[in-house]
């Protein structure tokens, strides 16, 4: 078997230019995958290894348990959170399950509800794309920054901005 590093350069291809675009191509596909990033079982996780540079990313925490959005826009979108992955292409939505596996109310004691100190859910905390944060929820019902950007956001995509006129 040839040994690549030993032959001439001009007969074998620079091997730190492909391992550089196949890690090029790994990462553009991690920032805008078909569907929010999904973070399940109410695990802790580092938002560190989600923020996308360039990129505003929106990690929304969520339950099976907890009521939808009762707006129009949102329930006319279905899926909210996949909506405004999909709508804008400056936006990277991370969705994370409080629940863990068998828990059949909101996870209030999950790992990752104990580590960001959740309150109450949906929660938002959105970072823009020099990865600062730019607005969060907090435990108060009348501080949900968070949310009233996600929700401007839902109501400005193409298409949907027009549904609320009528």
């Amino acid at each position: 078997m040839l040994n690549p590093l030993n032959m001439p350069a001009s007969t074998h291809p620079n091997v730190l230019a492909l391992l550089i675009l196949g890690l090029a191509a790994s990462l553009s596909a991690a920032e805008k995958s078909d569907g929010p990033v999904a973070i399940s079982n109410g695990e802790s996780f580092s938002i560190n290894d989600y923020l996308v540079p360039g990129k505003t990313v929106v990690f929304g925490f969520v339950s099976d348990y907890s009521p939808p959005c009762p707006c129009e826009p949102c329930y006319n979108l279905g899926d909210p959170l996949d909506a405004l992955h999909n709508g804008r292409e400056d936006i990277v939505v991370v969705e994370i399950d409080i629940n863990r596996e068998g828990v059949t109310k909101i996870d209030w004691g999950s790992p990752v509800s104990q580590q960001f100190g959740l309150r109450r859910v949906p929660h938002f905390i959105v970072y823009g794309p020099d990865g600062k944060v730019v607005a969060q929820d907090d435990d108060s019902i009348d501080a949900a920054e968070g949310r009233s950007m996600v929700h401007e956001m839902l109501v400005a995509l193409p298409g949907h901005a027009d549904d609320n006129a009528s």
